[in-house]
């Protein structure tokens, strides 16, 4: 599978929540409109109180 091409703000705001893949962050007001790329990707995940952090991914496991 092909990594999918990403716009600069979505490529900065993955950046800022993969430094720290354990700490929830609120959202940047001036890229809000790259979460939600993000999360369709499954890139993101994002807290029943609007928070967003990396999804975690695993090396491997495609068998």
């Amino acid at each position: 599978m092909t990594e999918p091409v990403l716009t600069r703000p979505q490529r900065d705001v993955l950046n800022v929540l993969q430094a720290q893949p354990d700490v929830w962050h609120a959202p940047d007001k001036r890229n809000r409109y790259a979460y939600q790329p993000l999360m369709r990707l499954g890139l993101v995940e994002r807290s029943p109180d609007g928070l967003y952090r990396a999804v975690k991914v695993t090396e491997g496991g495609h068998g």
